[in-house]
């Protein structure tokens, strides 16, 4: 694909017929019944809940239903297809283990799903997906909307509606009136049913007084406010997005040939400054030798990894913006053969900075944090990749930055399945075993939560008389509140994790 191509998932701009296209009628019985029941899902998932679990995995998919149930208007089918398939396995992730990663995978496809399900007009997939974010970002204007269509509605049908409210409640009257006096004689003669009744009552009392708590009223007014535009957006009109199928170039500030004279010193010079860098790393970094006079190890393994993985990324966006320029500065070959020589130098510059961190690493202890460090790099390598091929075939920007967005989801995507800390914990423990003159952090297992137990098992078994390791089981065993929170209770479903509950049997086994 090239530059008079259109990116990925785009399509044709829509046509005058389509922008111009009325806005599908409102079903107001639908929308009520299913802001209604999103409201009512949230509360029994997450109402009171002093930590998530499987509810997130039952509120997403019950949310996609009612989204899917209530749309009016019949997004791309493929889409739809793709991103249930998606949200399905991202909730099977929830399940499993609810964190930050899969929390935002979650939020992404139900904002897709919505999306794609609604506006239809829009062709380029990227244009339907900021459709339905700038409707979000409309959602205080959308409680307005449906208050005016819920008065226009009121005030077309005239007041028959609730006449007939009204009126069913009088009829109503007699039958509660009777229910109540009867109620009372047969209560004061048959101690089993009074014993029913004042149950019922009180039931009733404690449940309306919960309900009516002010918080959780709050809280309804909240969630409705941000799932109505899930399931009615704003009206947003398909040409607002036809920037999303191409991206234009630079403009042209200087003639082509300065253009390229400054672009091409400009990449010489970094060319030059990254290659010092690198022959750095080779003699002292991968070879082994010693650091010269002054240079300290954590200096130059550990305080350099930020600042070389933000040099790599910033490189990125120079190399963009050189190849953003007009197309005859752009093809030159001369231009591409230098920027290619830099990328392949920003690549070594990544493995230099993986091999830092595995050599910190190996210094001290793993982390999740190192290790999304280490994910991070791969996407970067995933970036110059994607960078390359638009350089050397010209390919548009817009292609670039979606193919950048697919990388980056698709990460998170797989990541979500990860035990990212459970790896950190058994990596840690299984060095510790091959020399026990390592500190093993153990307070910083505990804080990992159930992944980390099957590590604090093993290490109290290798050392049961020690302190910080007995210390550090405790601690997880009363933060995790164990007995309540591995899905032994029914009653706290919605903290259920399978993880924990895989999990479960480890600190027992420890305190054994």
């Amino acid at each position: 694909m090239n530059e008079n191509q259109p990116p990925p998932f785009a399509g044709p701009v829509a046509s005058p017929a389509a922008r111009i296209e009325a806005t599908p009628p409102v079903l107001l019985g639908h929308l009520l019944t299913g802001l209604a029941l999103s409201v009512a899902l949230f509360d029994v998932c997450f109402w009171d809940v002093h930590g998530m679990g499987f509810s997130v995995a039952v509120f997403v998919i019950g949310l996609a239903g009612i989204i899917m149930v209530n749309r009016e208007a019949a997004g791309k089918a493929y889409a739809t297809k793709l991103i249930l398939l998606l949200l399905a396995g991202a909730a099977l992730s929830a399940a499993i283990e609810t964190g930050v990663t899969n929390t935002l995978v979650l939020m992404a496809l139900i904002v897709a799903l919505a999306g794609v399900s609604y506006f239809r007009e829009v062709e380029s997939l990227w244009g339907r997906v900021l459709s339905q974010i700038v409707t979000l970002i409309l959602a205080p204007g959308r409680a307005f909307w449906l208050g005016g269509v819920l008065l226009e509605s009121a005030c077309k049908k005239g007041f028959g509606g609730m006449a007939s409210l009204v009126g069913g409640c009088l009829l109503m009257l007699p039958a509660l009136v009777l229910a109540l006096f009867f109620g009372t004689l047969l209560a004061t003669g048959n101690a089993v049913f009074a014993s029913w009744t004042n149950s019922f009552f009180d039931w009733f009392w404690k449940e309306l007084v919960l309900y009516l708590n002010f918080g959780r009223i709050v809280l309804w007014c909240g969630v409705a406010l941000v799932v109505l535009p899930l399931l009615r957006p704003a009206n947003i009109q398909a040409w607002w997005w036809n920037w999303t199928l191409r991206l234009p170039r630079l403009p042209e500030l200087i003639p082509a040939r300065a253009a390229l004279f400054s672009s091409g010193m400009v990449l010489l010079v970094l060319n030059f400054l990254f290659l010092v860098a690198n022959v750095a790393d080779v003699l002292f970094l991968w070879s082994g030798k010693a650091l010269p006079t002054g240079v300290t190890l954590s200096g130059f393994v550990h305080n350099g990894t930020n600042a070389l993985t933000w040099t790599v990324v910033l490189s990125a966006l120079v190399l963009t913006g050189i190849f953003q320029q007009a197309l005859p500065v752009a093809q030159r070959r001369e231009l591409k053969g230098l920027a290619l020589f830099w990328i392949a130098q920003n690549l070594f510059l990544l493995l230099s900075v993986a091999m830092r961190l595995k050599l910190y690493i190996e210094a001290f202890d793993m982390t999740v944090l190192r290790l999304s460090v280490i994910i991070f790099l791969v996407v970067v390598a995933l970036g110059y990749t994607l960078l390359t091929i638009k350089i050397v075939q010209d390919r548009s920007l817009s292609w670039l930055i979606g193919g950048c967005i697919l990388a980056v989801m698709a990460t998170f995507y797989v990541t979500q399945f990860l035990d990212l800390a459970g790896w950190s914990a058994n990596y840690n423990v299984a060095r510790w075993e091959k020399d026990r003159s390592r500190k093993l952090d153990a307070n910083y297992l505990a804080t990992l939560g159930p992944d980390a137990w099957p590590g604090l098992q093993k290490a109290y078994g290798l050392a049961p008389g020690d302190h910080d390791i007995w210390e550090a089981w405790d601690t997880a065993r009363k933060g995790q509140d164990y007995a309540e929170k591995t899905g032994l209770e029914w009653r706290h479903w919605r903290e259920f994790s399978l993880r924990a509950y895989w999990n479960r049997g480890t600190l027992e086994e420890a305190g054994k």
